[in-house]
């Protein structure tokens, strides 16, 4: 230990030797030895003093107007001294945003700092961070949803998109126990497209799904103000960018229904009942069947059905009806009694087969649905029904001649039933071609038998004046 420490002063004692032999010899020893002895003016003195106190200022000038300048997007900003609380600031900044939208972002504006000389200026980190929190955009890289070429809304992710197809897809399936889905398909073509958006413009796919049910974006939402997916859509206009596309989702169901078989009827003639009259003898009972489709649908609409199997679970019973044959009696007086209850008012007289009867208008304008009609002379009601322009109207057969009321509003007998002189048949309405201030009226008619006793068609009998019965 001690040769080693003897060895460590011998080595400084030939390095100073070293030095000193080297001064000896330097520029600095030669300008000592010809200062060595001799005198200055003051004034040069005073010079040289100036000289280095006002470079000296100039250095320390120079070197403190030098700063990192704070570009955005190529625009100065704001002077600091150091970058590094720059930096962490901007990291800071996005990093609590970050976990606010529970989303990565980033400044979408280009940030620097480059260290230069800018006299005059101050260095003011504060009032740099504030410029970059008024200026900065954040905005975070998502996926464009694009239905046809036609950009429609931003989701976070491809699996969004994927979700927002299966959405779709069964947008419009139906529960049902007797319905089974076989396929569903979109006939639009849906993607995505990477995109760069602020964070408030991100979608979940339940939204873009309803939006796109829709057809249009709520005017609450904005446009899509910031889409960089591709320049072909930053031509897009106003009116395409609020209207979407519109979806067509096709399914095709399997539906098992139970169905109904319609009965038969099968007619048997008895001499029993007149040729008016008829009984069910047996009543007919329907059957039943399971029927299987498969129903395609276009947005829940059924556009076809295809039946594709039947099974016979009942099969109906035939209804069995028995005709008269017997002809139909001759049961009027030949006394004919006017037809409306209160006498009511006479609107038009007959004019033969131009207007084949009278009509005749309610006596009480209070009481004008509820006047009665009532049957001319006793007889078989052989036939009633409802068309146009009779309306309601029924047919009674009195022997010698057919009565005829028409337009009328609710019937109290049916076909086969017998009437007798005076009972109410009806109620007095205007169904069919009426006219007047309210239309309520009867239009009565009188015709002769042609000697058949049978109402085939309203030509076949002549008609005749009925007002020349009551006279």
């Amino acid at each position: 230990m001690k040769a080693w420490t003897q060895w460590l002063q011998l080595r400084r004692q030939l390095m100073m030797v070293r030095l000193k032999r080297a001064y000896r010899h330097s520029e600095l020893r030669k300008l000592q030895l010809w200062l060595k002895g001799k005198s200055f003016h003051w004034s040069l003195y005073l010079a040289l003093t100036s000289l280095l106190v006002g470079g000296g200022l100039g250095l320390h000038n120079y070197l403190y107007s030098h700063f990192y300048v704070v570009f955005m997007e190529g625009r100065e900003i704001g002077y600091v001294r150091d970058a590094a609380e720059i930096e962490a600031f901007i990291d800071g900044l996005t990093e609590q945003c970050s976990a606010l939208y529970g989303m990565a972002v980033h400044p979408r504006e280009e940030i620097s700092l480059q260290w230069a000389y800018r006299p005059g200026r101050e260095a003011d980190a504060g009032a740099a961070k504030e410029a970059i929190r008024r200026q900065i955009t954040l905005e975070t890289d998502a996926v464009l949803v694009v239905v046809e070429e036609v950009p429609v809304l931003p989701v976070a992710s491809e699996s969004d998109v994927d979700t927002i197809i299966e959405l779709l897809s069964n947008a419009y399936v139906r529960e049902a126990e007797n319905v089974v889905l076989l396929e569903t398909t979109i006939r639009e073509e849906i993607k995505g497209e990477p995109c760069s958006v602020s964070p408030e413009e991100v979608c979940c796919p339940e939204e873009v799904v309803e939006m796109l049910l829709a057809g249009t974006e709520p005017a609450s939402r904005g446009l899509l103000s910031r889409n960089t997916a591709a320049e072909a859509f930053n031509d897009r206009t106003m009116e395409s960018a609020r209207r979407f596309p519109e979806i067509h989702v096709v399914s095709v169901e399997e539906e098992t229904v139970i169905e109904k078989i319609p009965f038969e009827t099968e007619y048997t003639y008895t001499s029993s009942l007149w040729a008016v009259q008829s009984r069910i003898a047996r009543p007919g009972k329907e059957g039943s069947k399971e029927v299987v489709y498969h129903v395609t649908r276009e947005n829940g609409v059924e556009i076809d059905r295809k039946k594709i199997d039947e099974t016979i679970i009942e099969e109906p019973v035939a209804q069995v009806v028995e005709k008269g044959t017997a002809a139909t009696p001759a049961m009027g007086t030949g006394q004919f009694m006017w037809p409306v209850e209160g006498g009511g008012r006479l609107t038009q007289g007959f004019r033969g087969w131009s207007h084949s009867g009278i009509d005749i208008s309610y006596s009480s304008h209070s009481n004008r649905y509820n006047t009665r009609i009532l049957a001319a002379d006793s007889g078989v009601v052989v036939h009633t029904g409802s068309q146009y322009p009779m309306g309601n109207y029924i047919v009674i057969y009195h022997g010698r001649y057919f009565t005829v009321y028409m337009h009328n509003q609710t019937h109290y007998v049916s076909k086969g039933d017998t009437v007798k002189r005076g009972q109410v048949i009806a109620l007095m309405g205007n169904t069919g071609r009426t006219v007047g201030r309210d239309g309520i009226h009867l239009h009565f008619e009188v015709r002769v038998n042609d000697g058949t006793g049978v109402w085939n068609y309203w030509t076949q009998h002549q008609p005749v004046d009925p007002l020349s019965f009551f006279r």
